[in-house]
């Protein structure tokens, strides 16, 4: 398991995203648009070890994971990235499976933008998990 995993489980808890972004359509990777749209995908951007002077069983690990928002038109684009937002930022003790000490935080923001064809809205938010893991 690791922090993409982490901002899904956040994500997916959320009762206000989940009425703009059904559950299925927000998923680790790239997902594909026969589904539809709006869409979220996460990905792991870096994640570092904390290296400890006497390493135990486990390790502390910080992962910066971005939510990319695919949406229909700019409204709903900013709506999303509001919602993704409040729906993960500063949350601590996140239960997900395989790892524990979960925080969730947020990053930037980064540009919008649009795939002209198929004319999807795009923008992304990034987030930091600190999270400990076995070795």
């Amino acid at each position: 398991m690791d922090g993409v995993a982490a901002v899904r489980t956040a994500l997916i808890a959320d009762e206000v995203l989940l009425a703009l972004v059904p559950a299925d359509s927000i998923g680790a990777g790239p997902l594909p648009l026969e589904g539809g749209l709006p869409r979220l995908m996460l990905e792991s951007i870096s994640a570092v070890d904390r290296n400890l002077p006497s390493p135990g069983a486990t390790r502390h690990v910080r992962e910066r994971v971005q939510v990319t928002i695919m949406a229909s038109n700019y409204p709903e684009q900013k709506a999303i990235q509001r919602a993704v937002r409040r729906a993960a930022a500063d949350r601590i003790n996140v239960q997900v499976a395989g790892i524990e000490n979960v925080t969730i935080h947020t990053e930037p923001r980064g540009p919008d933008f649009m795939i002209e064809d198929p004319s999807i809205w795009c923008g992304t938010q990034d987030f930091i998990t600190t999270y400990t893991e076995a070795r």
